[in-house]
């Protein structure tokens, strides 16, 4: 699979790989806290390769403002199918080619699963071999890398709306207080104080 793809020198991506310069190209930075996420729920590699293509695509539809008609999940499957007919695949291609869609950048765009495991391991810091066991130590830089990635989306947010005139702001600073709360025993704790604790209550 073309390991290279369209980049957008005026987005800053938050790693080098192909993955994430593909993902600030199309406007997906937010993706990069989901495919950690789909990992720690037990989404296989080829799941997050399926996820991520599935999701450039659609990117690159809204971004052309392409009205096409067909879920972007079939769409994609006709461009991808090993069972797909050459005849499908090329209807697809000239639908989306004639609403709008650069085919050809989107599909050079599309990653490999291993190109997703590089994105895990080198970029997000996450060991994708399926026997390891989360550490407290990794359950902490998870959490502080969601924190502040949630914290930068904020703040980014809000700065776009005073540059907008939409709301009245000087030189803001975001922070996100992140709270455990069980139902159970009624504990609540600064997420933090939670794991150094080792739970809440329940435990006595």
């Amino acid at each position: 699979m073309n390991e290279s793809g369209p980049v957008d020198a005026a987005v800053e991506p938050p790693c080098s790989c192909k993955l994430g310069r593909n993902l600030a190209a199309y406007g997906l930075e937010d993706l990069h806290a989901t495919i950690r996420e789909r990992r720690a729920d037990g989404d296989s590699l080829r799941d997050l390769e399926r996820f991520v293509n599935r999701s450039l695509l659609d990117g690159a539809i809204r971004e052309a403002g392409a009205d096409v008609i067909g879920d972007v999940d079939g769409i994609y499957d006709a461009l991808t199918g090993d069972d797909v007919s050459a005849g499908k695949r090329t209807e697809v291609r000239e639908r989306l080619e004639h609403a709008g869609v650069d085919v050809g950048a989107v599909e050079a765009a599309f990653v490999s699963y291993q190109t997703v495991r590089s994105h895990l391991r080198e970029c997000l810091d996450v060991e994708t071999a399926r026997e390891s066991r989360l550490s407290v130590d990794d359950a902490r830089g998870t959490i502080e890398w969601a924190r502040s990635r949630s914290e930068g989306i904020v703040e980014r947010t809000v700065q776009r709306l005073a540059a907008a005139e939409e709301v009245a702001a000087g030189d803001v600073d975001v922070s996100h207080v992140v709270r455990i709360d069980c139902s159970d025993c009624g504990a609540s704790y600064p997420v933090d104080r939670f794991v150094d604790r080792g739970g809440c209550d329940c435990g006595d």
